[in-house]
């Protein structure tokens, strides 16, 4: 066997496993009900490649010509349990609809007596001097649809036992008739986001370009964090939108210098968080111990 063959062997063998222009791989996500499963988090770890399922289940994931169809796609869900297929799976009509098992809670039950809890307010509470801000719009989407699973965040530091009961935030800039986002809760380890902390999809939706001050009742998910979590990350995640105008694109977030906090972003849910110091205009209302 001559080296030229087995030159063209290796070129035939490594165009196979790659795409020669993007693809689209469509599909739909269900429960074993066959119950469409809405926004759940797709995507290839580390790749800045993922979005998130359409309310009824359905998702669309844009696949560059540089992943090989080896690569594995990831589908993440709050109570179900993570499901992996390579791209070649996915292209196969057969590999079009994916099924998740429910899994059984795997966080601790953490529950505390609150009577003689006292009110607190974790986070910034204000806009300060308007001069900065944290935008969702980056200048590589080419569509609106490349936002979906980006997040954007804040640490909290947690000194004492404590329940939350509200989430706020400021919105600076709105450009949107309607939106839908995830809250996630994140621990931190050595700065670094590590599990959640949540065991239920909180989605909550802005509409009408709403600006100003946003209020997120969290009663209902009974969410205690102990103290020796000492900090976490408190996320907001694009799920889903509809603008008010053909070229709207800005949705941002009032933010400031803070060398006691850190605002955490990434762009698909797959990817690893990045970090500055700063703060976001977010805040939590919490009962908390003495």
């Amino acid at each position: 066997m001559n080296k030229t063959y087995l030159t063209c062997l290796l070129i035939i063998i490594l165009v196979s496993t790659g795409f020669s222009q993007e693809i689209l791989l469509k599909g739909e996500i269900t429960d074993k009900g066959k119950t469409g499963l809405p926004f759940v988090n797709i995507g290839i770890p580390l790749k800045n490649i993922g979005t998130v399922s359409k309310e009824n289940g359905e998702y669309k994931l844009k696949i560059p010509s540089n992943i090989s169809e080896l690569d594995t796609v990831i589908f993440s869900y709050i109570g179900y349990k993570t499901v992996k297929k390579s791209v070649a799976e996915l292209q196969d009509p057969k590999g079009k609809l994916i099924q998740m098992e429910i899994e059984e809670n795997q966080l601790d039950e953490v529950v505390f007596e609150t009577k003689k809890f006292k009110d607190k307010k974790l986070g910034r509470t204000n806009n300060g001097l308007g001069l900065m801000h944290l935008n969702f719009y980056t200048v590589y989407e080419k569509e609106i649809d490349d936002r979906l699973s980006k997040e954007r965040g804040m640490n909290f530091k947690l000194r004492k036992n404590c329940r939350l009961e509200r989430f706020h935030f400021a919105i600076s800039q709105n450009e949107f008739k309607s939106l839908k986002f995830r809250i996630n809760i994140y621990n931190l380890v050595e700065d670094q986001p590590q599990d959640l902390l949540i065991s239920d999809n909180i989605i909550f939706k802005i509409e009408n370009e709403q600006t100003g001050w946003q209020s997120i009742d969290l009663n209902r998910y009974d969410i205690y964090l102990k103290e020796e979590i000492g900090e976490f990350l408190l996320t907001i995640q694009w799920v889903e939108s509809k603008k008010a105008e053909a070229d709207s694109k800005f949705f941002s977030i009032p933010a400031s210098k803070s060398p006691f906090h850190k605002i955490y972003f990434r762009d698909k849910a797959m990817d690893n968080f990045e970090s500055q110091t700063g703060s976001l205009s977010m805040y939590l209302d919490a009962k908390c111990s003495n």
